[in-house]
């Protein structure tokens, strides 16, 4: 018995050792910039839960790094689920080619939700109001993913990003930072 009180003092104190062990604290840098332009939103109709489901489709845009630019791919789209309080979230995927003179093509997947008062969600849905409305007024959040099989771009696929973004006309803008 005292063995086994013995066995379970040292495994608590190896725990509490665990715990106070300082890890790194992550660090944000910010690394690229991006513009996409929209073509108008497609209702999908109703969920579960009166979930909206819509689509919108990609028709271009420019991207800016400290690690490159160019432009984004025609055909890349934006899968929404819009929740009764007009939260959204937001699943995308579209293509980056990079501004070189054999150009690299790099996939991005972005996921997050874009939150706010019921007043402003609902004039981010209207086309005529949504250029309107202050940024600072919402959250507009993102995690990015990125993945190439071009060897000179290979750090992006090992590298995470947060953004925040915004809404602007038939645009989605957006800075990304790096997590370190």
């Amino acid at each position: 018995m005292v063995r086994l009180f013995a066995a379970l003092a040292t495994s608590v104190a190896l725990v509490n050792a665990a715990t106070e062990v300082k890890l790194p604290v992550p660090t944000l840098t910010k690394d690229f910039h991006l513009e996409c332009d929209l073509n108008p939103k497609l209702s999908l109709g109703s969920g579960p839960g009166d979930t909206l489901w819509n689509w919108i489709s990609f028709t271009g845009g420019t991207w800016n790094a400290t690690w490159g630019n160019g432009t984004i791919e025609l055909g890349g789209h934006d899968y929404q689920y819009v929740l009764p309080a007009l939260a959204a979230k937001l699943d995308t995927r579209y293509l980056l080619k990079t501004a070189d003179k054999t150009p690299a093509y790099i996939q991005i997947k972005t996921d997050g939700w874009r939150t706010g008062p019921p007043d402003v969600l609902q004039a981010l849905n209207d086309p005529l109001r949504a250029d309107d409305v202050d940024p600072s007024t919402y959250k507009f959040r993102l995690y990015i993913n990125m993945n190439t099989g071009d060897p000179r771009y290979n750090h992006v696929n090992t590298t995470m990003w947060v953004a925040s973004g915004m809404r602007k006309g038939a645009k989605v803008i957006y800075d990304a930072y790096r997590l370190g």
